[in-house]
């Protein structure tokens, strides 16, 4: 019996226990489902406090972006000395490899007796011209008109006398006119006597020289000597005309070198020829294209002056050149910008109140961070850099950061 009574005991501990499970379990279920509306409304009210509008003032700037070139060290100043046939027979280079020149210094002479006796025939017809005139005017005089009583007789011993006089003035501005002719050719015989010495017109160092070279027509485009001046030393190169319209005279570049990786130079840009370097090259590039949009292109030649110290850079090294973008223009982070489904491009600008308009802007050219805008907007106008979908226009911005 005890038993019995034992066993209906824990029976009723058992279901009391289930009793408590059922009823506990839906209220554990119910707890946890409100400690996650919770925490969700809280972070929905973080989420809502992050989103608070920011605003950026336009400012003015240029985008961090850049044109890429190569081109090649090589001497500001610098002289080629070709063979040149038509000077005479090449009688000698009157310099060395490593000679330091001086402008004006004869490095190439040639050999003209055609150029020499030309010059000596000129000299010799001027000098006679001028013992002609020396003759005349010293010893050419009038014949002097006999005195007499007459007058008469006076007068007509005199008219030959002024006729005589006439005929010597006459001979004298002729042989006067005959020596400007004979100076003349003495000066342009001189000239071409002159060019048979091949002078120096830079000041530098010899790094060529060749006196091996063909007497031949062909050979004309042989070089004799080659000077540079390793002092000031530039880069040379060739840009694309798909550059041209980017670049212009005065923008700054950074120069780098395989040789030196851990280097930089400094230069800007100091010539951009308006001409392609090879002007029928140019029509070939033109006519290969044939209209599609293939071919290279012209190439353009350009220079730059270093503007650091040139330190390790050796002419003929290979080089690398960045541009650097001068340009200035509005800009605005490039989050600020919202395309429509028409392709047109907003920003959402606040007036002085505080009203939000939705202004259609241009765009220019942007990096990372940054948005060209090149219409419908001005420096210092406030524009919120992070829009969202429910902002309208003409709504009123009650609260927002602005930053800088």
């Amino acid at each position: 019996m005890d038993d019995f009574h034992q066993e209906e005991k824990e029976m009723k501990k058992l279901k009391k226990w289930q009793l408590t499970a059922l009823i506990a379990v839906p209220l554990v279920i119910v707890v946890v489902v409100l400690a996650m509306l919770f925490l969700n409304q809280k972070s929905g009210s973080q989420e809502g406090l992050d989103s608070k509008p920011l605003v950026q003032k336009a400012k003015e700037g240029s985008v961090a972006s850049s044109v890429l070139l190569s081109g090649q060290v090589s001497a500001n100043n610098e002289q080629y000395i070709y063979y040149d046939s038509t000077k005479g027979d090449l009688e000698g280079v009157l310099v060395n490899v490593g000679d330091q020149v001086t402008v004006g210094q004869a490095l190439v002479q040639y050999r003209n007796t055609e150029a020499q006796s030309n010059y000596d025939s000129a000299v010799r017809a001027l000098n006679k011209i001028d013992r002609q005139i020396y003759e005349l005017q010293n010893n050419g005089t009038a014949p002097t008109p006999s005195p007499t009583a007459e007058g008469e007789e006076s007068g007509e011993s005199t008219a030959p006398a002024v006729n005589t006089q006439q005929s010597l003035d006459s001979q004298l501005k002729d042989l006067q006119d005959n020596r400007a002719d004979a100076a003349d050719k003495v000066n342009s015989s001189k000239l071409l006597l002159d060019a048979t010495t091949v002078l120096s017109t830079v000041e530098g160092t010899v790094v060529e020289v060749n006196r091996d070279v063909s007497k031949s027509t062909t050979g004309s485009n042989q070089t004799l000597v080659h000077i540079v001046n390793n002092g000031n030393l530039q880069v040379k190169g060739e840009l694309s005309e798909y550059n041209l319209a980017n670049l212009s005279v005065d923008q700054e570049v950074s120069i780098t070198s395989k040789v030196y990786p851990d280097k930089t130079w400094t230069g800007k840009i100091s010539y951009i020829s308006n001409y392609p370097k090879d002007a029928q090259q140019a029509s070939s590039s033109a006519s290969a294209a044939g209209g599609s949009g293939g071919g290279s292109g012209a190439k353009y030649p350009f220079t730059i002056d270093f503007t650091s110290e040139i330190g390790d850079l050796k002419q003929g090294f290979s080089v690398n050149i960045e541009v650097k973008n001068n340009s200035k223009a509005i800009l605005i982070p490039v989050s600020s910008v919202v395309t429509d489904e028409d392709g047109k491009n907003y920003i959402w600008k606040l007036d002085d109140k505080g009203i939000a308009k939705k202004v259609e802007v241009t765009l220019g050219n942007a990096d990372a961070e940054n948005q060209e805008v090149t219409s419908g907007l001005a420096k210092d106008d406030k524009v919120i850099i992070n829009p969202t979908a429910d902002l309208k226009d003409g709504q009123e911005v009650k609260s927002y950061e602005e930053i800088n």
